[in-house]
């Protein structure tokens, strides 16, 4: 029996949490029947990936300069399937099935949710534009919450095309070789780790840490918001509150070191960062909006997923936070995630999507 030929496409193989589901995937991919193969298609390479034979990457700032050399390739190598994560690669892919330049099946990951993601500047607008109109004919969708389910029922997407499937992770690999890391002092450490960008919200949470000189909050990422918010912490005189140390190849002893994880986002599809607080043992608190969280109700019942109406109602829940009785000498505490997904079950059920539509 012939194999499906099979074609995983991403920016590049950064720690964002989009490119690190599918990285994921293809990691840990298994198959008789499917031959996988990835491709990156701008010029950034990073570390955490081997390369290899069965990578190709194509060496393009914008994803836009790279469609006749991905055509050509997809044509010659004869793919079947092809799968994508990132809007503006899923809507080219869509549109090169629709008129037929290439004969494949598309299947589209969303990220995010489609409204808050695309809304803050006109290329954005525009893309949700198109995005919304040609989302349709891709012939699998996945979504990681139930909030996008219902979202992409409204953007008319046909029931049977929509699979919720929840992002994996590996608790055993996400623990092995962690040692809780904590920064000097006494205080509580709240732990933001991720891009430090408007969608995060980390500029509508600073001034709290100049109310409680008992909160320290610590900033892991790098990010366009960077310089403005440190120039915010320094107008709010709490430098001594908020501590920014950058980019980290492993976060996790951080993680595992701090009393909670803070993730005050605007909007999120389903963030990884709070599988992996979970995971650590720290608990996290975040908003209401972030629906996808809405669905771990054992960790919403035990208060290890605490979900704040408004910013009103985190800032005097900051207020009642204490301390982690080994601070001291902090030790790896027990998971703390009820309901997830394997990354072994996961590209199996990825595996079954793509056998399905060929």
């Amino acid at each position: 029996m012939k194999k499906i030929n099979a074609l995983l496409i991403l920016p590049s193989n950064s720690t964002g949490g989009a490119e690190k589901v599918f990285l994921s995937y293809f990691k840990s991919f298994k198959s008789s029947k499917i031959n996988l193969k990835l491709v990156l298609t701008n010029n950034k390479y990073y570390s955490n990936l081997d390369k290899s034979f069965y990578i190709k990457q194509f060496n393009y700032s914008r994803f836009i300069f790279c469609l006749p050399k991905l055509i050509s390739f997809i044509n010659k190598e004869k793919f079947d399937v092809v799968l994508s994560t990132f809007p503006n690669i899923s809507v080219a892919l869509i549109f090169l099935k629709i008129i037929k330049f290439c004969n494949i099946k598309v299947i589209v990951r969303q990220p995010n949710m489609v409204e808050p993601s695309m809304k803050n500047k006109t290329k954005l607008i525009f893309l949700k534009y198109i995005y919304k109109r040609v989302i349709k004919y891709a012939d699998a969708i996945i979504v990681t919450s139930k909030y996008m389910y219902k979202e992409a029922l409204a953007n008319q997407i046909n029931r049977n095309k929509i699979y919720l499937l929840s992002n994996p992770i590996n608790p055993c690999i996400t623990r092995q070789g962690v040692s809780p890391l904590r920064t000097k002092g006494k205080k509580i450490k709240l732990i933001f780790v991720g891009r430090l960008v408007y969608q995060k919200g980390i500029d509508r949470v600073l001034h709290f840490f100049k109310k409680n000189s008992d909160l320290e909050l610590i900033l892991v990422g790098d990010g366009e918001e960077k310089e403005k918010l440190m120039a915010m912490a320094e107008r709010y005189n709490n430098e001594n509150n908020i501590t920014f140390l950058g980019l980290k190849k492993n976060p996790y002893n951080l993680i595992a070191g701090a009393d909670y994880f803070l993730l005050p986002s605007r909007w999120e599809g389903l963030p990884n960062s709070v599988l992996e607080s979970l995971v650590l043992g720290t608990p996290v608190i975040s908003f209401k909006n972030i629906f996808a969280l809405k669905d771990f109700k054992k960790n919403l019942k035990n208060n290890s997923i605490v979900l704040c109406e408004n910013e009103k109602v985190l800032e005097k829940y900051l207020f009642t936070l204490k301390r982690r009785k080994d601070y001291i000498k902090p030790k790896l505490r027990k998971s703390l995630l009820k309901n997830y997904v394997s990354t072994d079950s996961f590209q199996k059920i990825i595996n079954k999507i793509i056998i399905n539509l060929v």
